[in-house]
């Protein structure tokens, strides 16, 4: 299809970079936004052929402009935060928005039914939308899942896993997730308003944790750990207002399978979780901080 303009929203981020990557790769001329200034990151955009632009997402008057000159926008910070620029988008211009496959998963738990609720207001006020739901993220250091437990299996010879370990997981690679943005945002007619982007294959907590640790070179004891059984008790510690590392909420899902529902349209990746692991562990290495 011919595409003059996408506009990549949060482009300072490993996820952002890597779209803009991907559209640049494949000829469309992209601005690439970022809300905060840092150094090289400007010229690193400059250097993909992309146009660098300092934007804030909040910013009404600034987010009309910068949509008013371009065709498409891909807005990669999670809907509750993009939810508002919706409204500014132009009659038909086509739209991507992340939520999360939680949404489908958990409905009843209040940061999922506050993401369901922006979804709603999302595709209400732009008919062109597309929300994607994105299962575990993972493969630039920092990601907050992966990263994190490839350094908990180097430094700790003993290592729980939450449950059996038999509920499944089905992570994507950031790069995959970055090729379906940038795949439905060509597109002119999606097939649905919502997908979830997910792995090749579904495969269990247990095996997951020892993919992790074969990536590390690792070879810790994964023990079971009845993690639920506390979820009652943080509940308790939540309500007269204590913070704590890990919310009741994520204890009582650690036996519920994350993988897309039956019901939802999907796009698989084609990174392997072996190949990904094995990227994320060589960068984590060099103490890479991008993508």
């Amino acid at each position: 299809m011919e595409q003059s303009s996408i506009l990549v929203i949060g482009a300072g981020g490993s996820l952002g970079r890597a779209i803009v990557r991907i559209l640049r790769g494949q000829g469309i001329d992209v601005a690439a936004a970022y809300r905060t200034r840092r150094a090289g990151l400007k010229e690193m955009l400059a250097g993909m052929g992309a146009k660098p632009l300092q934007l804030d997402v909040t910013d009404t008057a600034a987010m009309r402009q910068a949509l008013g000159e371009v065709d498409a926008v891909i807005f990669t910070p999670i809907l509750t935060v993009s939810q508002s620029a919706a409204a500014l988008l132009g009659a038909g211009q086509r739209a991507v928005f992340f939520s999360s496959n939680n949404v489908a998963i958990d409905p009843e738990t209040d940061v999922y039914a506050r993401l369901a609720k922006a979804e709603e207001a999302v595709l209400g006020a732009a008919p062109g939308a597309v929300i994607l739901r994105p299962t575990m993220i993972y493969g630039y250091p920092g990601d907050g899942n992966m990263s994190r437990l490839i350094q908990g299996v180097q430094r700790s010879p003993i290592i729980p896993v939450p449950g059996k370990g038999a509920a499944l997981q089905q992570p994507v690679y950031y790069r995959d997730l970055a090729k379906a943005a940038a795949q439905v945002v060509l597109d002119t007619a999606p097939s649905a308003h919502r997908y979830a982007v997910a792995g090749p294959e579904p495969i269990t907590t247990r095996a997951l944790y020892d993919a992790v640790a074969r990536a590390a070179g690792a070879r810790p004891f994964i023990v079971p750990a009845p993690f639920a059984a506390f979820a009652p008790l943080l509940r308790g510690a939540e309500a007269i207002g204590l913070r704590l590392p890990v919310k009741a909420a994520q204890l009582a899902r650690a036996e519920w399978d994350k993988t897309p529902p039956p019901e939802t349209s999907v796009i698989l990746g084609e990174t392997s979780l072996e190949e990904g692991l094995a990227a994320l562990t060589a960068a984590l290495d060099d103490g890479q901080h991008g993508a």
